[in-house]
């Protein structure tokens, strides 16, 4: 006879299987989320940054560009 296996047996099996996939597709989106959330921390430093430099230079139009920049950023760093 060959070595069948139970519903109950094979049910489980799959389950762990699944249930291995799910983990990986949560490792997955989890790497992403903290991924894209350092690039935007990068992003909005470096936007101080040139906001910072845009006062220096007394350079209006660049500062209300970046500060707005900086909201997008901001935004999406707290949605």
């Amino acid at each position: 006879m060959k070595n069948e296996k139970s519903f109950a047996e094979l049910t489980k099996a799959y389950a762990k299987g699944n249930y291995a996939q799910r983990e990986k597709f949560i490792q997955s989106v989890y790497i992403d989320l903290l991924i894209k959330e350092a690039l935007l921390k990068e992003r909005k430093r470096a936007i101080k940054e040139k906001i910072d430099e845009a006062i220096d230079n007394n350079d209006k139009k660049l500062f209300f560009t970046l500060s707005s920049e900086l909201l997008e950023i901001e935004k999406q760093l707290n949605a």
